[in-house]
């Protein structure tokens, strides 16, 4: 399937087939503002402020059907048609559409007008920035109208009995604005209020979307269109569009430039504020420019060259702006505390000094006694679990905390004090000692770690409510922070819990060993009525991935039981998109379990190939050997165009059990945790860039159809120029001197050149 191709220096990917599986998105967005559009324009967009606030403009995060819809009327034929192929259904006689890094460009042609369509969010505003370019290609004079069309909301997650009562929206043409309102006494000191700003003088709008799409209530053909007029409504207690109708006279090869501007304000005054910073074409490019110097800053240093120019593309230009959103935005409405923390290790590599921010606002989220909630920066409680006992939250602190002290090798990190979410405050040693103590002591009556109301797994949500349930997964979480934690000790000179991590450890191994093991494989739970989850022979969810991968990367067994372990369970999950997270799906709800038995099979966990999960088991897959299932697994689910986004890690793929499946295609783009772990996998394990506190070491695991690889890292100060090829004679030079070994001493104070030339043959 062949829908496009990335452009030679990787930064755009060009769609020439609008007929893509599902809709390729892309995604823009700042500290503040998050929108998407496919190639077809629609997408959602949303405001959120620190608070947890959110202003949907127009879609919701999980309903990208809001439109973006530009139509042109031709006023001496009557004929009129969408600039993409949706939603008129007129299709053009040229098509291309650029996915680039924070913006798109549709450009579309029909009978003899062509249209360009850019879209971005700038840096610095609450919005979303349109460049429309109108070009004559026939030979004759042409008289159109354009119409730029949009659903206006101004809703949010919660919004109060009688929304519609609250809104309404007025025309304001001697400032080119339309102006949109939520005066609902709950919000009225928040941003619920918007504007829609055109450069050029308008005297026709629609703001009623009843009136402006008429009595059939289609955007296919709106009545406003096909009379070819506006009525100049206005809007009060109804549901909103934002319709501006500009008439065009265009002689052949002339164009005209319309740029319009969409802002989510607080009143009038910041939305003239706002207007002023973006009110003409210079202005508007200046803004355009800043945000593609700064994503060039985002992608950095750090790069690899591999015959595999997809993989390239992937790791120097597209995964990197997917890890940036992942750390503004975590996923969406709300930032995860696991997500926030995973996010901070996987980032960690191209900017550790983010890695650290992250690290403390997910510590200042964190209790006194060690607790960590589901989620924070919520809009309400009720989003993603934010107010229930998520058991696995604390365990990632470690996590990202190893991740950072290893690119820096900066231990007084350990002595930076954040404050607790309730009371005082604590160093980030301290933060780590509690979430530990947390977890150690919320066993239960087998030694395992309580489930509670889930743990990675949301969707196991039952197993544990009643406070007795026991996950075998997050009782190997909880080992790996023992582990990590037994390191952390050793570096500060600890011996004290060195030796306590170490006891606890050999304890809780000696029951997961007893307790979690079923005939081949590890179980996933035990829950408050004492019911195995993932034990062998059950009709539903008889084997789980997680537990497995995880038993090796906490330390629980050696890699020749875990090799053992796969030679049972990948002939029953390995699909061609990667491994499923379990199987069979469940079919019949289990109010033992939770929501994962009515999930749809297939679909999010339930019987899918969870990317994240799938992570887990290319790092396990790396730790015992296995570089060639290793890297086959990551090729698998990487993106690709017959499965999803080329340019964007997938969530998920549609599972074999599913009611609907279109040749696995992915069930959620852009927002995962897989990211994250792609790069964890891709250059401490694939590449073999092994960082520790005072050293690094040399061993890559390529795969045999890589001869060789050269990559460019930049590590404490020092740009490593690595290059690594088969040979007879193996070993590591370092700027032509052989190494004993493979490990290359680091000082406290890094290293002395500002350049090193590494060659690694294998």
């Amino acid at each position: 399937m062949q829908y496009g191709n990335f452009t030679e220096d990787g930064r755009e990917y060009i769609i020439k087939d609008p007929h893509t599986p599902r809709d390729w998105f892309n995604m823009y967005w700042n500290k503040t503002y998050l929108a998407c559009a496919g190639q077809h324009l629609n997408g959602f967009s949303l405001y959120q402020n620190e608070d947890g606030v959110v202003t949907n403009l127009w879609g919701k995060q999980d309903m990208r059907e809001a439109p973006r819809y530009l139509y042109v009327r031709d006023r001496d034929s009557g004929k009129v048609w969408s600039i993409s192929e949706l939603p008129t259904m007129q299709q053009p006689d040229k098509f291309e559409c650029r996915q680039g890094l924070g913006y798109t460009i549709l450009k579309t042609s029909f009978e003899g007008i062509s249209v360009s369509f850019r879209i971005f969010v700038p840096v610095d505003h609450n919005g979303e920035v349109w460049t429309v370019t109108v070009k004559n290609k026939s030979k004759k004079k042409r008289h159109l109208s354009l119409f730029s069309a949009s659903e206006v909301r101004l809703d949010g997650v919660n919004m109060t009995y009688g929304y519609l009562n609250s809104i309404d929206a007025l025309a304001k043409p001697e400032k080119k604005m339309l102006f949109f309102r939520n005066r609902a006494y709950a919000v009225i000191h928040e941003k619920y209020r918007a504007f829609l700003y055109c450069d050029q003088p308008f005297k026709n709008w629609e703001l009623s979307k009843n009136i402006f799409l008429g009595y059939g209530k289609n955007w296919c053909l709106p009545q406003t269109v096909a009379k070819g007029k506006t009525s100049g409504s206005t809007a009060g207690s109804e549901n909103m569009v934002g319709v501006l109708q500009h008439k065009l006279n265009l002689k052949p090869s002339e164009e005209m430039v319309l740029n319009y501007v969409y802002g989510v304000v607080l009143d009038e005054a910041e939305a003239d504020t706002r207007i002023a910073a973006l009110k003409d074409m210079k202005k508007i490019e200046t803004s355009f420019n800043v945000l593609q110097d700064h994503k060039k800053k985002l992608l950095g240093k750090t790069t690899v060259q591999t015959p595999d120019q997809h993989f390239n593309h992937l790791f120097n230009i597209w995964l990197k702006n997917q890890i940036s959103l992942m750390a503004d935005w975590t996923r969406f409405y709300f930032k995860g505390y696991r997500d926030t923390c995973e996010d901070a290790a996987g980032i960690s590599i191209v900017n550790p000094e983010l890695a650290l921010k992250l690290l403390k606002k997910a510590l200042a989220n964190q209790r006194s006694d060690g607790f960590c909630p589901r989620a924070f920066r919520v809009p309400s409680m009720d989003v993603a679990s934010a107010n229930k006992h998520y058991a696995d939250s604390p365990s990632w602190i470690s996590h990202a905390t190893d991740a950072i002290l290893r690119e820096t090798g900066d231990l007084s990190i350990f002595k930076e004090v954040v404050p607790y979410s309730d009371q005082g405050e604590a160093t980030v040693w301290e933060h780590n000692q509690q979430a530990l103590e947390f977890l150690w002591h919320d066993r239960g009556t087998h030694g395992l770690s309580l489930i509670r109301h889930g743990d990675w797994n949301d969707l196991i949500d039952k197993a544990g409510a009643d406070g007795k349930g026991e996950g075998i997964w997050m009782s190997m979480a909880l080992a790996r922070v023992l582990k990590l934690n037994e390191k952390f000790a050793a570096w500060l000179g600890n011996k004290d819990i060195e030796k306590k991590c170490r006891t606890r450890f050999a304890e809780l191994q000696k029951n997961i060993l007893k307790h979690g093991f079923d005939k081949d494989y590890f179980m996933y739970a035990l829950t408050d009525n004492g019911k195995k989850v993932g034990a062998a022979g059950a009709k539903q969810g008889a084997v789980f991935l997680n537990p497995q991968s995880w038993a090796l990367l906490a330390g629980i067994i050696s890699p020749e039981k875990y090799k053992d372990i796969m030679a049972q369970v990948e002939p029953i999950l390995d699909t061609e998109v990667g491994p499923m997270h379990n199987w069979p799906p469940f079919t019949v709800y289990d109010h033992d379990i939770g929501q994962i038995t009515c999930t749809p099979s297939g679909f999010c966990t339930n019987g899918n190939v969870y990317c994240h999960a799938a992570t887990f088991k290319i790092a396990a897959d790396y730790e015992a050997g296995r570089t060639e299932k290793a890297f086959a697994t990551f090729k698998k689910i990487l993106p690709a165009a017959n499965k999803s986004e080329p340019y964007a890690q997938a969530n998920g793929y549609v599972g074999p059990g599913a009611l609907r499946v279109h040749k696995h295609t992915s069930d959620d783009p852009w927002r995962t945790g897989a990211v994250a772990w792609n790069f964890l996998n891709c250059w401490d394990r694939l590449l073999g860039f092994k960082r520790e506190l005072r050293q690094v070491s040399f061993e890559p695991q390529l795969p045999t159809v890589w001869p060789a690889v050269s990559y460019t890292r930049d590590f404490r100060g020092t740009l490593f120029k690595v290059k690594i090829r088969r040979g007879k004679i193996k070993g590591v030079s370092v700027d032509g001197e052989k190494l004993h070994g493979t490990m290359l001493p680091i000082p406290e104070q890094g290293l002395e050149k500002k350049e090193v030339l590494v060659e690694v043959v294998l």
